[in-house]
């Protein structure tokens, strides 16, 4: 026994916890890869002494012709990603990346009381009539929120996840043609929660977040640290750029830059400025973009709506913006006006503790990354 003791002396217990971890529970570090349509974020966060370390971040744009096909766009992404993983030499080799969009639909739903192994044994049987989808096309997922009474009868309130195995295996496709690991596969609203869950709260009320990107826009409240509803939006950057398109008869490459430019015009000082000027672009830009913005803004009234509807004690006391659109000019202002609430850009990295080295009209576009970046290997076990 001593001879024992004295041999564990000269031995770091935590190298060899964290050691013993990897064996069998693979390694804890994870690269989160958001993969868009327009661009990659990757973002490397390191546990130093409890405290999260940004190691490496990469912003990619995707640059592909705007008709290339789905598989010539896969085959950029690759090697996209490939070059800078190579270029940095990252010691990582597992990943979390996620999905939104129409192959993934999250339902909240009220099943009898099971144990979780339970659920899990029944759940392609349970969840059938909650997913417009085939059964058998899907992979489901769920997480238990709470028990409720409903009807005298104890039932359990629960996150339903399934998305097409088709959009799953393409993100693990991509993963794995760059040397990663496919440790994690979330949806964006939850990544986003997992910074929400590490920055300052807002004093009552809930919190709405709004991702906009380029092919779509994803909704998220988070009441507490919980996500209570998720949406995905088909307004997105792309759609602001094709009105633009649209008002100014010019090419996706102009458009996407004059709206970049212009943005929205707002004050009386603003649209004087510009008649002044004689700068019809920029009045013709925030006039196809507010037309634009009406749609999303009724879209989100209609989420807060139905959210208000679930109990009187509920309210939405701000909102954040995320995504590469989030810093279009005036578009916070403009959102605060027409909802009523404040409304602020999303820096993920304000969360950590640090600054980041970054340059400010990227970083709401790291929400996603940053929440992905954050999960752990096996935090879900």
């Amino acid at each position: 026994m001593a001879g024992i003791q004295d041999k564990l002396k000269g031995i770091d217990l935590k190298k060899l916890k964290d050691k013993l971890g990897s064996l069998f529970m693979g390694p804890q570090e994870i690269l989160g890869v958001d993969i868009g349509s327009y661009s990659i974020k990757v973002v490397y966060l390191k546990n130093e002494g409890g405290a999260y370390r940004l190691k490496a971040w990469g912003h990619l744009p995707i640059e592909t012709k705007p008709d290339a096909s789905p598989d010539d766009r896969k085959q950029q992404t690759v090697n996209t990603l490939r070059a800078f993983l190579i270029q940095k030499g990252l010691p990582v080799h597992h990943a979390a990346t996620a999905i939104s969009g129409n192959s993934v639909i999250v339902r909240y739903v009220k099943f009898p009381l099971l144990t979780k192994n339970e659920l899990k044994a029944t759940l392609a049987t349970e969840a059938e009539p909650f997913i417009p989808f085939d059964i058998k096309d899907v992979q489901l997922s769920f997480h238990i929120l709470s028990e409720v009474m409903e009807e005298g009868q104890k039932r359990m309130e629960t996150v339903l996840v399934a998305a097409k195995k088709d959009a799953v295996q393409a993100r693990v496709e991509v993963l794995e043609a760059v040397g990663l690991r496919p440790a994690i596969i979330d949806v964006d609203s939850f990544a986003l929660e997992n910074v929400h869950e590490r920055g300052e709260h807002a004093a009552g009320g809930s919190t709405l977040y709004l991702n906009i990107g380029h092919t779509v826009t994803n909704l998220s409240i988070i009441e507490g640290n919980v996500t209570r509803v998720v949406r995905d939006i088909f307004i997105s950057g792309s759609t602001f750029t094709k009105a633009v398109v649209k008002a100014l008869q010019c090419d996706l490459a102009k458009a996407e830059e004059a709206k970049k430019s212009h943005g929205l015009l707002l004050e009386q000082e603003e649209k004087e400025k510009a008649l002044a000027e004689g700068n019809k672009d920029a009045l013709a830009v925030s006039q196809a973009v507010a037309a634009t913005m009406k749609d999303l803004v009724a879209e989100v009234h209609r989420s807060v709506d139905f959210y208000l509807s679930q109990g009187p004690e509920r309210s939405v006391s701000r909102i954040v913006l995320s995504g590469g659109t989030a810093r279009m000019k005036n578009l916070s202002k403009y959102l605060t006006a027409e909802l009523k609430v404040p409304v602020s850009l999303l820096d993920p990295f304000a969360s950590l503790g640090q600054p980041a080295d970054i340059p400010p009209d990227l970083l709401p576009t790291f929400g996603v990354a940053v929440g992905l970046g954050l999960r752990r290997n096996r935090d879900w076990a």
